[in-house]
């Protein structure tokens, strides 16, 4: 095997490495994060109109949670705000700020704003 040839082998295999590294890589979800998650996964199990639940702001831990939902007709948004400040209590998370937002419209619709207990 020549040097050339050497050399192509090693770039091939290098470029396959750093995509299998690329692909493979997942984001560590912890503490403030994990807690989010868990009430997303509970909200989105028993609403399906529930999209996703996130923090409303991008620093990493805040006092607000944005619900953001699909536009039905007929749902009760204060039982739904009441229901994540439950879910949040139980995570952990008092004196939480929600929001619940409409986002078939553009721009996004607040339907509901609650202070959490």
């Amino acid at each position: 095997m020549n040097r050339r040839s050497g050399l192509l082998l090693f770039t091939i295999f290098g470029f396959y490495a750093a995509l299998h590294i690329a692909t493979s890589y997942q984001p560590r979800c912890d503490g403030d994060c994990e807690k989010i998650e868990n009430i997303n996964a509970k909200l989105s199990a028993n609403h399906p109109y529930v999209r996703y639940v996130q923090r409303c702001t991008y620093r990493s831990v805040s006092d607000t949670i944005c619900v953001y939902v699909r536009d039905t007709v007929g749902i009760n948004w204060n039982l739904l705000a009441d229901s994540t400040c439950y879910f949040a209590n139980r995570e952990g998370l008092p004196r939480q700020k929600v929001f619940v937002i409409r986002q078939t419209n553009f721009p996004a619709d607040t339907l509901v704003r609650m202070q959490c207990p």
